[in-house]
């Protein structure tokens, strides 16, 4: 059965802005100009219409693309633990009655999966999947479309067997033997939470583990690594950081092909990025690292993480009011994620966001793992930590060109200005701020024009 490589996204980090209604015809350049062979149609946190799938497949049939050969459309369905109950019911409904049309038209299921992001915990994938199982089964009697689960949480990354062995139950309960298996592991919200190393290494983790598994159950996994193009969200979209990070993260079958990289950089970039993850896709994980001593190390330099990022989310917020929403997302006000530090919680925006706000900061948040590198510095574990994750050095030359120690000084203040140096000192970087880029001033336009330097919004 063939499975998708390239999924592009409806990620809102690009500085073009994409409309609901302008998605159907960019689900068709998905195809045709970026050669990707699955896109995500987005209901999370996103006023998507309900009747974006069945207009995508009709858009790819009258098109002439092979819709349920060689293209599928995969739509993202609100958490319904964590979003309106109705509308994850709705949208699941609307990609059931999206594959019954492809059926009906052309006798293709162009409507295979279905990814429940943000999943908690096996409960909740075991939840959705009867849910879903329920659907298909009204409209057609069978169970025809896939749940997968987009596992998003460092912790929760450590644990992705747990996942994994849950959807299979799961269908093989109903009489379904599943030969093959996607699993979608976001890079984005985990950093969020926990930070950059911490995110990095329990994917790292994760990759290895599902190797593992494929050497061991009569089932193919196919990981999906869901990724953009700031280094703190995967970096694997980055021209300048691509190979790199397909290399780190060997182990994926499908990659995310997001906003930014199409509409921000020239499309021959894009073409050697694109180039990149087909020839990465399918290559077996890296089996050297010691799981043992990364799992230890996501949970302290988590806990680091999160106790410094508590100190700023004010500042934070108020920045987050400069970045522009460049697709149809609720406010991050009404849907956005919670850092746990100190017996407290800490509501941050969502990824795309938070990330281009501490670039407005100054402070690329790669750099927010700071303290944790000195820790490690002193207790000789640094260069252990460089093998387990080697594109680490190269990401952070990549983001100290953005490091502007004046204006995070005013905007945040001088003790975290000197945590940075300190870690950067200690790895030999010297952070230079890229030429062309204009002075600082706290409004929209400037943000922008930032961005488009950069290549991404967040």
């Amino acid at each position: 059965m063939y499975l998708p490589r390239l999924m592009c996204t409806q990620h809102p980090d690009s500085t073009i802005k994409i409309t609901a209604e302008e998605e159907v015809e960019e689900a068709v350049a998905a195809y045709a100009i970026y050669g990707c062979d699955e896109v995500m149609s987005d209901f999370e946190g996103k006023g998507t219409p309900y009747i974006q799938p069945r207009d995508i497949v009709l858009r790819a049939l009258k098109s002439g693309i092979p819709l349920g050969e060689r293209f599928f459309v995969t739509p993202r369905i609100p958490n319904p633990s964590l979003e309106d109950f109705e509308r994850s019911m709705l949208a699941m409904e609307a990609a059931v009655l999206a594959d019954l049309r492809a059926l009906k038209e052309a006798g293709v299921h162009g409507v295979r999966w279905i990814v429940l992001p943000m999943s908690e915990s096996p409960e909740d994938v075991r939840l959705a999947t009867d849910m879903l199982a329920r659907k298909a089964a009204a409209y057609s009697g069978k169970a025809e479309i896939q749940l997968v689960p987009l596992v998003e949480d460092a912790a929760k990354h450590l644990r992705i067997a747990e996942f994994v062995k849950v959807i299979i139950q799961e269908y093989i309960r109903r009489g379904v033997f599943l030969e093959q298996v996607r699993v979608f592991l976001g890079k984005s919200d985990s950093a969020v939470v926990n930070g950059h190393i911490a995110s990095a290494l329990a994917l790292r983790v994760a990759l290895a583990e599902i190797g593992r598994l494929n050497s061991e159950l009569d089932h193919e996994i196919a990981p999906i690594l869901g990724m953009g193009s700031p280094p703190f969200r995967g970096g694997l979209n980055n021209p300048a950081l691509a190979s790199v990070e397909a290399d780190q993260y060997s182990g994926f079958w499908t990659a995310t092909v997001q906003s930014a990289v199409r509409y921000d950089v020239p499309y021959q970039r894009y073409l050697s990025v694109r180039e990149t993850l087909l020839a990465a896709a399918g290559r077996g994980p890296d089996a050297s690292l010691d799981a043992t001593w990364a799992s230890l190390v996501v949970r302290e330099a988590s806990e680091s993480y999160r106790q410094l990022v508590s100190k700023y989310a004010d500042k934070i917020a108020e920045l987050a009011s400069l970045i522009p929403s460049t697709r149809d997302r609720v406010s991050w006000r009404v849907y956005g994620r919670s850092i746990i530090s100190n017996g407290g919680v800490v509501n941050v925006p969502r990824a795309i966001v938070y990330t281009a706000a501490w670039y407005a900061a100054g402070l690329p948040p790669t750099l927010l793992d700071a303290p944790y590198v000195t820790t490690l510095h002193r207790r000789g574990e640094l260069d252990k930590l460089l093998r387990a994750l080697p594109a680490y050095l190269r990401e952070l030359e990549y983001d100290a060109q953005f490091y502007d120690r004046r204006r995070a000084e005013s905007l945040l203040g001088r003790r975290i200005v000197d945590e940075v140096d300190e870690a950067l000192d200690v790895l030999g970087i010297r952070a230079e701020r890229a030429e062309g880029l204009p002075p600082f001033v706290p409004s929209q336009s400037y943000v922008l024009a930032e961005a488009r330097a950069r290549g991404f919004l967040g």
